[in-house]
């Protein structure tokens, strides 16, 4: 038979879980304030974008259209006629005749 009685109850000590629950709440007060903090620093920083980009059409019809870069040809071009050397510098052929 066995003589030792075990307790239903896990053994905590209130002090420590407590000061765990009011940190744990403490740092979920400050967090959200975090975020709400940042969101909105984001969202007005980005409203303010959108409204000065709003502001801008009459200055962006008188403008003249920017080509990017890369479509602009180079300076000097191969002339057609010129003969295209293979990777082994010999004549490249097309299978014209």
């Amino acid at each position: 038979m066995n003589t030792l009685s075990y307790s239903n109850r896990f053994p905590l000590k209130a002090a420590p879980m407590t000061t765990g629950v009011v940190l744990l709440g403490t740092g979920s007060l400050i967090g959200m304030a975090g975020l709400i903090v940042g969101g909105h620093a984001l969202m007005s920083a980005s409203r303010r974008w959108f409204m000065a980009m709003a502001d801008q059409p009459q200055q962006r019809q008188s403008m003249k259209p920017v080509k990017p870069r890369w479509t602009k040809q180079p300076k000097v071009a191969m002339a057609p006629e010129a003969p295209v050397m293979a990777g082994n510098g010999t004549h490249a052929r097309s299978g014209r005749a």
